[in-house]
Formats: C-alpha cells, sequence, structure tokens
C-alpha cells in the first residue's frame, strides 16, 4: 500500500528480446491470466486504482519499452506496435501463458485490439478502454510520407526533457496539458519521474513521441478486425478521445465479436476517482465475475 490508499501492485521485471521490461502484478497468482497495457506517455501505475476491483484476475500490467521504469530502445529503432506486440507475448511466454485476457487504455487498447487480431489463439478476450485499432487508418499515400517524417526525425538529435523541481509542479503540468486531475496525474508521475542535476524528470525515452512509421492503411484494418474471433469490449470515455469515436459504428460493422460500452467522463476514466469503479463494473460484467470486487480506500 502507499500511503494514499492505492494498491501499488507486486513489482516484476522480464528479461525479453534484448530488453528489461518492469511490470507490476495484483490479485490472485492463481487467477485469470490477464495482461494490462498502459497509454502512450503513461505507465503501470495507470491500473492502481482499477485493478484491485478485479482481485479474481492476475493481472500483469506491463511498462512498455520506452516508458515507466523500462528500457529505452536502441539507438535509431523506431517505437512501432510491432515491437509492442511481439514483446508482450514474450512476457506471456515467460510467464507460461498460453492465453490470456488483455485489457489496454488508449495507445495500449490499440495494441491490445491489434494484438487480439493477430494471434487469436493466445487472447481469450480483450478489453479496450478509451481507444482501439479500427481507428485512425491513413491512406497509402500519407502512409509513404509519414514514414518519410519519422525516418527523417529519428535522425535528428532529440532534446532533453523539461526539468522540474518536485513531483507536485510535474503532476500540476499534466493537468495543465490534458484532461487529467491531479489525483491521477500524481499516480503516473511517481512512476513516470527520475531525478536529474537541478530536479526531476520525465523517465521516458524523448523518442516515443516522434511519428509512427507504417501505419496502418484502413483496408489493414478492416482485415484485422474480420480476424478478431476472441469476445471484445470497448468502453468509451463521452468526454475523452474524440478522434476515434466518430468510427466506432465502422468497427463494429467489421468486428464480429465486439461489444460497446458509454459512460460520462474523461479519457482516463479507469484512473480517475468517481469514474474507475464503473470500469470495472463493465469489465467485472464482460468477464462474467459477478458484481462484486475488492474494495478501495479512494
Amino acid at each position: 500500500m502507499s500511503n494514499d490508499g492505492l494498491i501499488e501492485g507486486k513489482a516484476l521485471t522480464f528479461n525479453v528480446l534484448g530488453l528489461r521490461l518492469h511490470a507490476k502484478q495484483w490479485g490472485d497468482p492463481e487467477g485469470i491470466p490477464t495482461i494490462a497495457l498502459h497509454g502512450w506517455l503513461d505507465n503501470a501505475n495507470t491500473f492502481d486504482r482499477l485493478a484491485p476491483l478485479i482481485p479474481e484476475l492476475n493481472l500483469v500490467a506491463v511498462d512498455f519499452a520506452g516508458h515507466g521504469l523500462s528500457t529505452h530502445r536502441a539507438e535509431g529503432v523506431h517505437y512501432h506496435p510491432i515491437y509492442d506486440i511481439q514483446e508482450v507475448l514474450a512476457v506471456a511466454n515467460e510467464l507460461n501463458w498460453h492465453q490470456f485476457n488483455v485489457i489496454g487504455h488508449s495507445m495500449g487498447a490499440s495494441i491490445a485490439s491489434e494484438l487480439a487480431a493477430l494471434f487469436p489463439d493466445r487472447v481469450r478476450a480483450s478489453v479496450q478502454i478509451d481507444g482501439f485499432l479500427a481507428t485512425g487508418g491513413v491512406s497509402a499515400e500519407e502512409r509513404i510520407e509519414q514514414t518519410r517524417v519519422a525516418i527523417e526525425k529519428i535522425l535528428k538529435p532529440h532534446h532533453q526533457a523539461r526539468v522540474f523541481p518536485d513531483q507536485q509542479t510535474m503532476a500540476k503540468r499534466v493537468t495543465e496539458a490534458t484532461d487529467q486531475t491531479i489525483e491521477a496525474s500524481s499516480v503516473l508521475v511517481a512512476r513516470g519521474h527520475k531525478q536529474v542535476e537541478g530536479g526531476i524528470t520525465w523517465r521516458s525515452d524523448p523518442r516515443i513521441r516522434y511519428p509512427t512509421p507504417l501505419r496502418h492503411t484502413r483496408d489493414q484494418i478492416n482485415l484485422l478486425l474480420k480476424d478478431s474471433t476472441s469476445p471484445s469490449l470497448l468502453i468509451v470515455a463521452e468526454q475523452g478521445d474524440e478522434w476515434y469515436q466518430g468510427e466506432i459504428s465502422l468497427a463494429r460493422e467489421h468486428h464480429p465479436n465486439l461489444q460497446v460500452e458509454r459512460m460520462p467522463g474523461p479519457h482516463h476514466i479507469h484512473l480517475e476517482p468517481g469514474y474507475f469503479d464503473q470500469v470495472a463494473v463493465f469489465i467485472r460484467h464482460f468477464l462474467n465475475l459477478g458484481p462484486k470486487g475488492a474494495t478501495t480506500t479512494e
């Protein structure tokens, strides 16, 4: 337990594919195998409030490469979903999990849905929180142009991250730049910062902000959705990311097993006080776990 009542989980590390990935584990070690995937610029702390409400799961939340406590990718290597997907599978293999559930938020939701589509024999069920694969498809022309820009960017020197005097100031800056409350941003900052001369800065690799090369076209996304045979739940935050919400109906046309639930709330509904408990209700119902979860001290 941390001093604010959050259940922090057990620390884990995995040495896979030349990387050291850090993770956190909650719930029943003999429970339902479940891998949780955080959003862009976030880390495994994003599940600190949600995970204790689903104690039947053996839930392992992984810091993606370049995020949280995990190592950064080698110089010149792009941050691309294909690497994240193979690293998630490598972690599952280390855990001896041939089949598992996956829960993802935002970028992690997109990766979760693509993982389920590519490897339906491995993923029993997937939960996507305010994000999904079926969005952001690019034209063939855009794919070529974005790849060119991504290569040019990675060849340039990257800027040093900003230094803050303390965690509170860093968390406040996050609230100013996003829709997060201080109660949410402070949880992510706690794992996402490191000490440097003059204060603290972000642990994350600055290169995760670079453009992504070789993005999927709309046709590729539709093919992936049609291959998604495992049950899938999309939880939409109505005041969250709007860029994908207009394409949900298209996703339902192509995905044979997609269930959609909507609720009021901001993008980090699974972490924000006043919202995360309803997210747990949706997940518990989807996974047939019954109405009750663990209690929290929130």
